[in-house]
C-alpha cells in the first residue's frame, strides 16, 4: 500500500512544543523529469528501461533501492511496443501485439533499480510485461486471453520510446547491504526473472565499487539462456575477482546454451543452489541470503533454507511480488 500511495492520515493537538523526527531517507526523496535513452529486451517479456537524469542532477541512492515511475492516464496498443526480432515469434504466437491497454487514474508503480550508484547519472530498471492470464480451458496450442486489463505501469514502460520523458520519483526502499558485515561474511544472491534488477545492483556495488574481499556466489534461474541476461557482466567479474561465482540454472537441457559454450546447470534454481554448493557446505546457516524473483521461486528456496535450519533473519527480500 506505501508502493501505492496510500498514506494514514493522523491529527493530534499541539499542546506544547513538539519534535518530529522525519527518516533520513525520506529526506532524500526527488521527483525528477527524466528522458528515456533505451528501451529494449533483455528477455521475452523483460525489458531493460533506461532513463537519464536531468543535466547536472545526481540521485544519490544505495544499491537494492527502489523509484516509483508516474503512471499517467493513457489509452495506449500493444502494437506500438518494440520488440526484439529473437522474442518477436512468442509475442505473435500469444497474440500479445493485438493487446490494448487503457488507464483513467493516474498512479504511481515502483520498480527496482538494477543499476548501481557508481554507475553515472542514470537509471536502469528491469520490466517484466504483466498481460492478462490465459483461459486454461482452451485446447492445447490455443492462446486465449481471460478478459482481464493488462499491467498498468509494464503496459505504459513497454511504450516508451527513447526521447520520451517520464516522471521518477526516490529513491525508496529497505533491501540494502548489511553495514557493517566482515569479509568473512559470506552471501549468497539468489533472483529470477525480473528479480535481477536489485540483485545486479548489489553485486556491481560490491565487486565494482567497494571491491569487496568476500566470498559471494550469485545463482540465477532462466526458462532458457534466450531468458538470461547480463551475462557478460558477471562473466568480467569472475575473471577479475576470483571470490565471485555466477551459477546459471535453466529449467531443462537447452541445446541453444549448450552450442554456445555457456556454463549451466539444468533444473530449478533452488535444486541446482542445493546440490552443486549447498549439500556440501560446512554451515549453509552462517550464511547471508538475498533474494528476488518470482513468488514460486521464492517460495521453494525458503523450504529448502529451513530444511538446511537457515534463520529468517538471515535472508533478506526485495519482495516485488
Amino acid at each position: 500500500q506505501i508502493k501505492e500511495g496510500y498514506r494514514l492520515g493522523c491529527q493530534v493537538k499541539v499542546k506544547e512544543n513538539i519534535k518530529i523526527q522525519v527518516p533520513e531517507s525520506t529526506l532524500s526523496v526527488q521527483k525528477l523529469e527524466c528522458e528515456v535513452i533505451s528501451n529494449k529486451n533483455v528477455a521475452t517479456f523483460i525489458k531493460e528501461f533506461t532513463v537519464k537524469l536531468p543535466e547536472g542532477v545526481h540521485l544519490d541512492f544505495k544499491s537494492g533501492e527502489y523509484i516509483q515511475i508516474d503512471i499517467p492516464a493513457y489509452d495506449l496498443d500493444f502494437s506500438t511496443i518494440d520488440v526484439d526480432d529473437i522474442y518477436k515469434a512468442d509475442w505473435e504466437k500469444y497474440g500479445f501485439f493485438g493487446i490494448k491497454a487503457k488507464n483513467e487514474v493516474p498512479t504511481v508503480r515502483a520498480y527496482s533499480m538494477a543499476s548501481y550508484p557508481a554507475e553515472g547519472d542514470i537509471i536502469k530498471l528491469n520490466v517484466r510485461i504483466a498481460t492478462p492470464p490465459f483461459d486454461r480451458s482452451q485446447p492445447k496450442g490455443v492462446f486465449k486471453m481471460l478478459p482481464v486489463p493488462p499491467g498498468v505501469g509494464s503496459s505504459y514502460v513497454f511504450t516508451r520510446k527513447p526521447g520520451d520523458k517520464v516522471w521518477i520519483s526516490g529513491p525508496f526502499g529497505e533491501f540494502l547491504l548489511p553495514k557493517n558485515d566482515p569479509d568473512s561474511q559470506e552471501y549468497i544472491f539468489v533472483g529470477g526473472g525480473a528479480g535481477m534488477a536489485p540483485l545486479r545492483s548489489h553485486i556491481m556495488h560490491l565487486f565494482k565499487t567497494l571491491k569487496t574481499k568476500r566470498e559471494v556466489h550469485f545463482f540465477y534461474g532462466a526458462r532458457s539462456l534466450v531468458e538470461a541476461f547480463y551475462l557478460e557482466d558477471y562473466a568480467e567479474i569472475e575473471k577479475e575477482f576470483p571470490n565471485f561465482h555466477f551459477h546459471l540454472a535453466l529449467d531443462r537441457p537447452d541445446p541453444a546454451a549448450d552450442a554456445a559454450g555457456v556454463k549451466y546447470t539444468a533444473g530449478f534454481v533452488h535444486n541446482v543452489m542445493y546440490e552443486t554448493y549447498l549439500k556440501d557446505h560446512d554451515a549453509p546457516e552462517d550464511i547471508k541470503y538475498f533474494m528476488c524473483g518470482p513468488p514460486m521461486m521464492v517460495a521453494s528456496v525458503n523450504k529448502l533454507l529451513d530444511s538446511l535450519g537457515v534463520q529468517p533473519e538471515s535472508i533478506l527480500y526485495d519482495n516485488f511480488s
